[in-house]
């Protein structure tokens, strides 16, 4: 079996298409002698066969020589991959990983050394995959969206974005007629379908600037506003080490306590995170985030004095 023949056995139990020209092949060994230095390859004539070879024989394109700091970053990379596998409609990556393990000699454990905070159990987890490629290819969809408590409704939709946030994914774009940006999660998805309205591209919004200074992915166009809030002593390093906001900065130092300063949308979930802080926040302006935290506060306090316990 000469070389084209070996090749295109190779190339089909890979999937690919076989090559029909010799000069294919004899293109491909100049490229790699091209690509890697090391490569050396020898031409021996033996009657009237030429045989190809490389001169060491235990070299292969596939032992790709890394040192230490380049196999962490490669294995870095891997870990990340890793977030996606088993998602519906993924399983390339499965098999790509498997790929990279087997022709990089990349050391694995059995064990997971990262977490991803993710939930594997979300409802709609499945359309990842298909609004993905939707932004990708730019694709119109048609999506039946339900809101918490109401009917459902149908748009046609230009897809731009997904986000994740909270252990749920987010999808971002425009309802087919109207400029403003949405955002629909995908637990609350009912149906989608292709459309054959005509795609418009997303030219006006950037959405690694958008989200920089901003908590959640609701009211992201609201006004920006100084929101200060006291932080006890004893809280002091977690606040400092873990911020709300990038722009979060300290602008008061006092005995018991620390001032902080961020600038900001009021939503929804900026509320929530600086609930969840309980005591170890004190919010102190602007007056209306100062009132719906009280608010909140006096409800679930009244909600615990009608707790009894038996």
């Amino acid at each position: 079996m000469d070389m084209m023949e070996k090749c295109n056995v190779a190339l089909e139990n890979a999937g690919y298409n076989p090559v029909t020209s010799k000069n294919t092949i004899l293109e491909d060994l100049r490229g790699i002698e091209s690509n890697f230095p090391d490569a050396k390859i020898i031409r021996r004539k033996s009657g009237r066969y030429l045989y190809y070879e490389y001169e060491d024989k235990d070299f292969s394109i596939y032992n790709i020589p890394l040192d230490d700091d380049g196999m962490a970053k490669l294995a870095q990379t891997i870990s990340i991959l890793y977030k996606f596998e088993g998602m519906p409609n993924f399983e390339w990556i499965d098999e790509m990983i498997d790929h990279f393990k087997f022709t990089l000699n990349i050391p694995t454990t059995k064990d997971s050394v990262v977490g991803f905070d993710d939930n594997i159990y979300l409802k709609n987890r499945n359309y990842f995959s298909r609004l993905f490629s939707a932004i990708v290819a730019e694709q119109t969809l048609i999506i039946t969206y339900r809101p918490f408590g109401k009917d459902s409704i149908v748009y046609n939709f230009h897809p731009y974005y997904l986000k994740q946030y909270n252990k749920r994914w987010f999808l971002f774009g425009c309802v087919d007629g109207k400029s403003n940006l949405s955002n629909f999660a995908l637990d609350r998805i009912e149906d989608i379908s292709n459309s054959t309205v005509p795609y418009i591209p997303n030219t006006r919004f950037d959405f690694n600037d958008l989200f920089k200074e901003v908590v959640g992915v609701s009211n992201l166009f609201d006004d920006v506003e100084v929101i200060n809030f006291s932080v006890s002593s004893y809280s002091l390093d977690y606040i400092q080490t873990k911020p709300i906001l990038p722009n979060q900065k300290p602008i008061e130092k006092r005995e018991n306590e620390t001032i902080f300063e961020i600038k900001t949308i009021i939503n929804r979930e900026l509320i929530q995170l600086l609930l969840s802080y309980g005591s170890a926040i004190t919010v102190l302006r602007p007056q209306k985030l100062v009132d719906i935290i009280s608010i909140e506060v006096s409800k679930t306090l009244k909600n615990y004095q009608s707790v009894q316990i038996n």
